[in-house]
């Protein structure tokens, strides 16, 4: 394959974690497990919302392989388990940052 190409299957992999990082309350999540490990009730304090709306959008960033969870007990504990979106967040931080400085 040529330098530059991707193949289907990851253009459509690609497409499926932008999709799921690519909503404001999803962002605030990763933003806030960053590289540790949140157990969902602080996830809920907060991002001041109701534990429905918290575990829909914990369960898309799941499926899209974004996030990893581990239940212990009655409680389940999330972290990021692909940091390269954490990694992408930051640089789109930082060129904002660059643009309002101007």
């Amino acid at each position: 394959m040529k330098k530059g190409t991707m193949s289907p299957a990851a253009v459509l992999f690609q497409a499926g974690v932008v999709r799921a990082v690519g909503h404001p309350l999803r962002i605030q999540m990763l933003m806030y497990i960053g590289g540790k490990e949140r157990q969902v009730s602080e996830i809920i304090e907060y991002l001041h919302t109701n534990a429905a709306n918290v575990s829909r959008h914990l369960g898309i960033l799941r499926r899209a392989g974004v996030l990893a969870a581990r239940k212990r007990g009655r409680c389940v504990y999330y972290r990021v388990a692909m940091s390269s979106v954490l990694e992408f967040l930051d640089s789109l931080g930082k060129t904002l940052d660059r643009k309002m400085s101007r």
